[in-house]
């Protein structure tokens, strides 16, 4: 019976407990970093190998099974079901399932390197970096934990600044264009070495796109590198002050999202939360008792959007090949076994009558075994269903009570998120629990004479040293969300936990403790919801929405992530029909997507402020608000405006989460909103 390692080796996906024989666990990339430099050190190693490798099992050939290039992997070509060609998962109910073997694959192809590279180490050290590999699982990119100290962006006050004690950049381990890592066989510490998480470069030697391929993406993207928030095609550095503000802006209404999609009741059933897919026609969505968005839309979609902007990370074709796409897929994957987690009981949807079933179709290319080139098993979603087959946790399961029960997990979770946002029930932003402060990387010896940083990188750098040391008090974190909040912030975070406290699909909304106090001028949180046809724009696409007074939204769409009066945004991210039959095949379909856009801390935001028109955040008050300032812009490709109301099936509206005191929540849809604005609007009206 052929080894795990020759198994692996051949592109079989065996997974890590077959390899290493535990079961390991999968931690933030900055935790991984600081308590684990060994395992890092010789990860940075391996992925760099593989990144020069353009071999089956290398990092051009791993990468382009996600979209780019056009030809299959391992000659792996049959039918994906029985409805389409090529491997591309996304506006589709496998699309969660059909990531977790991929990642899969790219880990255990990174061990084997690691594994290699070890043992070209002298003893002793030889022996500590095989340690170091075994207890190796792919890191993953919270998107909510705090990198560093004080942070600011644009404000909502004309030329003003908001700031908040905590920055959310994207971690700084892929900012820098050169790393220092310790190489065999002495385990020497050697600077100025290439960072292979900054950008993967396309090459003859380590791989390189076909010209036809390269010929449909270079009006748009750079055929010669990846880059996040590109200042131009001809762009080799990321801009690092655009990516920052776009991660920071919004982040809090994101946080409160992600957690809704978890555990809230309307996301309870695997065909709401996994896909954003809507059948042509579907305007239900628009219900008071139905979700917008998903798993799929509102998390995976967008922040492909805010970490790539108009660059690599945001175009299915193309993402992969951006390193962080696989931090970033991690944590996608973590949110989805959390989800699973809470929901044991919910899985496929019954086929209907002489249909396969969708959890027994084929997740191609990812052999279960192996024959021959393109010829083999496969695994299927069933096949997926728990991380431990593929031998790792999440670290959010660590040592949590036995029995199945997800309360113990959900308090886990909130205890660390809850902290910075805003909601009926935790209405202050209070201070981070231990193991959510920032973590000092820069004191590690992977920055160690990394090169000269330009402005935005040293001031990342000055953040990421003081992060150690900032506390910020419950007053100054609530004054910088926001200039006058009225009460003091209370630390209220374990109030909130019992809140939350339930079973299954089934139990009923409860987000506070029946003595719970609610706020009547902040009972409710508010929602823009989207439907929109998938392919209206042959490729990806964005729909951002503003609030914001009339001619304030800026005009060039290259800005408007940064724009202060951002409220939330859509990304579409599908690729070209030419270049991929399932987003073809959806075209022809006339599929869907929808997706929802929390606004309400940008609604507080205006509630402070003096002479806003926004009394309280009730009905009466919020409506002709927003119909006096919502607005919407419509961005194809990178950076191609196109008029809102020439896309097709574009519909919008509004809904609300309601709050009772008695823990119970109830959703309103408000269709008279987004009516009245269209009545108001001219042909050529800023709306």
């Amino acid at each position: 019976m052929a080894q795990p390692q020759n198994l692996a080796a051949s592109g079989v996906v065996v997974g890590m407990k077959q390899l290493t024989g535990q079961v390991g666990t999968r931690v933030d990339v900055d935790v991984m970093l600081t308590t684990q430099p060994d395992t890092f050190n010789l990860f940075m190693q391996a992925l760099g190998a593989l990144e020069q490798n353009p071999s089956l099992l290398g990092y051009y050939q791993l990468s382009g099974i996600h979209g780019f290039p056009t030809n299959t992997w391992d000659d792996v070509n049959k039918k994906f079901g029985d409805a389409y060609g090529g491997y591309c998962a996304h506006g589709v109910l496998i699309f969660p399932t059909w990531h977790r073997p991929y990642l899969s694959l790219v880990e255990q192809s990174v061990y084997l390197k690691m594994v290699e590279i070890a043992g070209k180490y002298d003893q002793p050290h030889r022996q500590r970096y095989l340690d170091a590999a075994k207890g190796f699982r792919l890191p993953y990119l919270d998107y909510f934990r705090p990198r560093g100290g004080n942070v600011s962006f644009p404000g909502i006050s004309r030329g003003s600044k908001t700031s908040f004690p905590y920055d959310f950049r994207l971690p700084d381990i892929f900012n820098e264009q050169k790393v220092a890592l310790k190489l065999p066989p002495q385990d020497n510490l050697q600077t100025g070495i290439d960072n292979p998480l900054y950008t993967y470069k396309f090459t003859p030697q380590s791989g390189q796109l076909p010209q036809r391929d390269q010929n449909a993406i270079k009006r748009d993207y750079s055929t010669t590198q990846t880059v996040r928030y590109p200042d131009s095609l001809s762009s080799t550095t990321h801009n690092l002050q655009e990516l920052s503000d776009a991660l920071n802006s919004g982040r809090e209404a994101r946080n409160i999202l992600c957690l809704d999609v978890l555990y809230s009741k309307p996301y309870g059933n695997l065909e709401t939360v996994a896909s954003d897919k809507l059948a042509e026609g579907d305007m239900t969505i628009f219900r008071s008792n139905r979700a917008s968005g998903s798993l799929e839309g509102s998390i995976h979609g967008n922040y492909h959007n805010l970490i790539g902007g108009p660059g690599h990370m945001s175009t299915p074709s193309l993402a992969a090949f951006d390193p962080v796409f696989w931090f970033h897929h991690c944590q996608v994957d973590r949110l989805w076994a959390i989800w699973q987690a809470v929901h044991p009981n919910e899985w496929f949807p019954k086929p209907e009558v002489g249909q396969l079933a969708e959890n027994k179709k084929d997740l191609l290319p990812f052999y279960k075994t192996r024959t021959g080139v393109g010829n083999g098993t496969f695994f299927n979603s069933d096949d997926t269903k728990t991380t431990e087959f593929f031998g790792y946790i999440y670290d959010d399961f660590k040592n949590l009570p036995s029995g199945g029960d997800s309360s113990a997990l959900r308090a886990r979770l909130d205890n660390k998120y809850l902290w910075s946002s805003r909601t009926p029930t935790h209405p202050n932003i209070t201070s981070p629990p231990a193991d959510m402060r920032p973590l000092n990387v820069r004191s590690t010896y992977f920055f160690s004479k990394a090169g000269t940083r330009d402005a935005p990188r040293a001031a990342f750098a000055a953040a990421s040293d003081a992060a150690g040391t900032v506390q910020a008090t419950v007053g100054d974190a609530l004054s910088a969300v926001t200039a006058n909040i009225k009460a003091a912030a209370e630390p209220i975070i374990p109030q909130v936990q019992q809140a939350v406290l339930g079973g299954g699909r089934n139990a009923p909304e409860t987000a506070a403790p029946a003595s719970q106090k609610i706020d009547s001028t902040f009972d409710r949180e508010w929602y823009v919801d989207s439907v929109v046809n998938r392919s209206a724009a042959n490729g990806p696409f964005t729909i951002f929405f503003f609030l914001a007074p009339q001619g304030a939204v800026v005009t060039d769409p290259a800005h408007y992530v940064r724009s202060p009066y951002l409220a939330g945004l859509n990304h579409i991210f599908a690729a070209p029909r030419e270049f991929c039959d399932n987003c073809g095949d959806q075209a022809a379909a006339g599929q869907l997507a929808s997706d929802t856009a929390p606004i309400t801390p940008l609604l507080l935001d205006y509630l402070n402020l003096p002479d806003n028109g926004l009394e309280s955040l009730r009905p009466e008050h919020v409506k002709p608000f927003l119909v006096k300032n919502l607005r919407w812009r419509v961005v194809y490709g990178t950076n191609r405006g196109k008029d809102p109301r020439e896309v097709p099936n574009l519909q919008i509206s509004i809904s609300a989460k309601v709050y009772h005191e008695d823990g119970s929540k109830t959703y309103e849809v408000y269709p008279d909103v987004v009516q009245e604005i269209l009545h108001n609007a001219s042909p050529v009206a800023d709306a």
